[in-house]
């Protein structure tokens, strides 16, 4: 990443957002010089809009954590003047994900890997999946602890379960889907029904159908598409009419790096797409010719995508 060095006053864009990714982009990247870290200071005190704008930044970055930048923390400004605002940036929000070490099996970033449980249900995880075998009274299954599963119960002759997040289905033969992010879970029945628990409640969800819950509540089954839905099996990403933000959430399931947004119109702005999960990387470009959109590509960890 060439922005450092005597000339990174003259490398700075015009508006203050394209700043704040600008100095954001190049303490993440860690290629920062003193001088750097002393021009940083010096743009952070220049404007109070300025600090701001970086916590703009920041917050897209880590989703829901916001650092603190004022004086009197150790962890913050101070960190960035000493050039460790990767490390802290990456600590407090994307890369601070559970990495779960006693897990039984997981899967590498844009990995998909397919085997056998113990007791004989297929199974393929999709990229950057958690899983551990658990039993529950007496009955085998799995603890989803991120990620997505596609499961094939039907020549066990025994129940089966998969418990994710605080809810739990549960299978007496069939395929069926789990796919769980941020604390959200999906639940698919591919063939023969399910029954999904959440604390007292339950639903019954029939073949071809979903339902998604939380921690807190679960929701009504609606019907999907599952050769859509269930894609990525055949090394694929379908996306029918879904806004530009969802389709990024997905993107970086299967890409290292963080994808950014600057903009609510944008993130809502429909995408139809097909992905080829062995090019998912050429999709951003091929996005910007035809949605008219600027895509940045600032380091291995940060792509920024804005309005042409």
């Amino acid at each position: 990443m060439a922005m450092t060095g005597e000339n990174h006053v003259a490398n700075l864009p015009d508006t203050v957002a394209e700043q704040a990714i600008y100095w954001f982009a190049l303490l993440l990247d860690g290629s920062e010089t003193e001088e750097d870290r002393r021009a940083f200071a010096r743009w952070l005190d220049a404007d109070p809009a300025h600090l701001e704008a970086f916590r703009d930044i920041e917050r897209l970055w880590s989703g829901s954590t916001s650092l603190n930048l004022s004086t009197d923390n150790k962890v913050g400004r101070r960190a960035f003047m000493t050039g460790t605002a990767a490390a802290v940036v990456i600590g407090a929000g994307w890369a601070f994900a559970p990495h779960h070490p006693f897990a039984d099996i997981r899967t590498a970033t844009g990995e998909r890997h397919r085997f056998s449980l113990p007791d004989g249900v297929e199974a393929e995880l999709a990229s950057d999946t958690v899983m551990s075998y658990v039993t529950r009274d007496g009955v085998n299954g799995v603890e989803l602890h991120r990620g997505e599963a596609w499961f094939n119960h039907l020549a066990t002759g025994s129940d089966f379960f998969v418990a994710a997040a605080s809810g739990t289905s549960w299978s007496r033969g069939g395929r069926l889907d789990v796919a769980a992010y941020d604390g959200d879970v999906t639940v698919i029945a591919e063939q023969n029904p399910l029954i999904v628990r959440l604390g007292s409640a339950q639903r019954q969800l029939a073949a071809g159908n979903a339902v998604r819950y939380s921690d807190l509540q679960i929701g009504r089954p609606y019907e999907v598409d599952i050769s859509t839905e269930l894609a990525w099996r055949n090394g694929q990403l379908v996306f029918m009419g879904q806004p530009l933000g969802e389709v990024v959430r997905v993107l970086q399931r299967w890409q290292s790096g963080k994808i950014m947004i600057i903009g609510e119109e944008l993130k809502s702005r429909p995408v139809t797409l097909v992905v080829d999960l062995e090019r998912s990387k050429d999709v951003l470009p091929v996005l910007a010719s035809v949605l008219s959109i600027s895509v940045h590509r600032f380091t291995d960890y940060l792509t920024v995508i804005r309005a042409a």
